[in-house]
């Protein structure tokens, strides 16, 4: 079970990135905002089939990758409307 719920993991993330990666390539050439939407989804994923392992130690790694990924998207979100507001007022 537990590989059948890793592919399933892994192949949602593989349809999600290449989505984004096509739809961003319309608007920017280089694949900086690309890979920048995908890491979060990479790092939850990672942290979400870590917790479904049943290692202890793993569960609790796999708790903070998730955690990890919100904070992560909360700061990067937070800095884009500072860096926004900053060059907006600088005009």
């Amino acid at each position: 079970m537990f590989m059948i719920q890793s592919s399933f993991i892994s192949l949602l993330f593989i349809l999600y990135g290449l989505l984004v990666v096509f739809l961003f390539k319309k608007f920017v050439d280089d694949l900086k905002l690309s890979l920048l939407l995908v890491s979060p989804l990479l790092i939850y994923s990672i942290g979400f089939v870590m917790r479904l392992s049943g290692s202890t130690t793993m569960i609790d790694l796999g708790f903070f990758f998730t955690d990890f990924s919100v904070v992560f998207i909360y700061v990067v979100f937070t800095a884009s409307l500072l860096l926004g507001q900053l060059r907006y007022w600088k005009k």
